[in-house]
């Protein structure tokens, strides 16, 4: 569910930034809701274009490309960079188009998901590798210094919040007799996600942030992702649980 809202999200950041705010005279709620309208039209266009390849073309593709490894993993990725190419085209995000080729490798059966995976995993190894070395660059050890305070109030501000949200809707969602695996999935939901990098990345790129709130985003992520350990930690410790009971 988080991989299907990241992908929502990230359609509607170059719809925001290609349009901007209402032009003179124009009424908010109509220039809004126009956005709104271009960007259904759009996300409904590229879920019938994705419903038609996993269904129609994604077969014979395979059946041709399917002669080794080295063009099978050509063909997957070929994949990924059409439906970049295509969502880019359509305003609403590349990441949306590589997430929707997965979907439908996936569409053509498990047979082919675990025959394509352990193909894929090197490459998305290096890529993934490739993506933290980039955040990596972006955090600065003395923004981090001269900011720590306020970096610290906002890491603790969100996790706190992010915990107790957890524990109080789990609390109503799970039956009386697992209480206390609320507290273990909440300390496990409490850190920002990754996905913030992602976000965050695109709209600094789009200018939809500036640069201050930008390594304010990636400080705050970086915190709470060292912190998640420790919480995850204490929260074992107060149930009298060992990580090796837990399944």
């Amino acid at each position: 569910m988080q991989d299907v809202l990241l992908g929502v999200l990230m359609a509607l950041l170059p719809v925001i930034a290609g349009h901007g705010g209402p032009a003179m005279g124009q009424n908010v709620l109509v220039h809004y809701l126009w956005l709104f309208v271009k960007l259904l039209g759009a996300l409904v266009l590229i879920t019938m274009l994705t419903y038609l390849i996993a269904n129609y073309v994604m077969g014979p593709y395979y059946r041709l490309v399917k002669i080794g490894k080295e063009m099978t993993l050509l063909g997957t990725v070929a994949v990924a960079f059409i439906m970049l190419l295509v969502t880019d085209h359509l305003k609403i995000s590349m990441e949306l188009g590589c997430f929707l080729a997965g979907v439908i490798v996936s569409a053509q059966g498990p047979h082919l998901v675990e025959e394509v995976e352990p193909l894929i995993q090197p490459v998305k190894d290096f890529l993934g590798s490739l993506f933290f070395a980039s955040i990596g660059l972006h955090v600065f050890p003395t923004f981090l210094a001269f900011e720590l305070t306020i970096l610290v109030t906002l890491t603790m501000a969100v996790v706190v919040c992010k915990f107790f949200t957890s524990v109080s809707v789990l609390g109503i969602i799970l039956p009386s007799n697992a209480k206390g695996i609320k507290w273990i999935v909440s300390a496990g939901l409490a850190q920002v996600s990754e996905f913030s990098f992602v976000l965050g990345s695109r709209a600094r790129r789009l200018g939809l942030i500036s640069r201050e709130v930008y390594l304010l985003i990636l400080g705050v992520t970086t915190l709470s992702l060292l912190f998640a350990p420790v919480l995850w930690r204490a929260t074992l410790w107060y149930l009298r649980v060992k990580p090796s009971n837990i399944k």
